[in-house]
Order: C-alpha cells, then structure tokens, then sequence
C-alpha cells in the first residue's frame, strides 16, 4: 500500500471559535479590571492615596432663653403625656 500523505478534513466551521476566544478574552481583561485592584491606574501598583477631605459648616448651639422664663413650673405634679392607646 502506498501512504499518501495527509489528509485534511475542512468541516465547514462558521468562525464560532472566534467568537467563544473573543467571549474569553472580555471574560479576562474584565477580571483583571475588577479584582486587579490598581493595576490599571497608573499608581505602579504601590496602593494610590485616597485624600478624602470633608467639610462641615460650623454650628453654633442655640443661645439659653433670657428674661423671666421659668424651666419647669413649681410644685403641683406634672400630666403624664397620653400614651396613644384606646379610648379610656
């Protein structure tokens, strides 16, 4: 018998190959984008400086009531506030 060399079988593909190595590359650069951390930022991957400054207006407290105003009344016994239950 005589050998006659390779034979090539083409099974017609439609470029899915591609499409799933596209697919996989995505999956990959999205990855690295994602858990990388700073690798993409340009700080060389020593850990970038976050400076978070945060501005609070200044609040004065209110200034104590002046003149004959009394805090509390004297004597007698206070109301106790109504609890919000059912008719009594």
């Amino acid at each position: 018998m005589v050998d006659r060399g390779p034979t090539v079988v083409n099974t017609g593909g439609n470029g899915a190959g591609w499409a799933v190595a596209v697919i996989v590359v995505l999956l990959i650069v999205g990855a690295l984008f994602l858990f990388g951390g700073d690798l993409f930022d340009g700080g060389g991957g020593g850990g970038g400086n976050t400076d978070v400054d945060v501005n609070v207006p200044n609040v004065e407290a209110p200034q104590a009531p002046s003149g004959g105003e009394t805090s509390a009344p004297s004597g007698g016994t206070a109301t106790p506030a109504p609890s919000g239950g059912g008719q009594q």
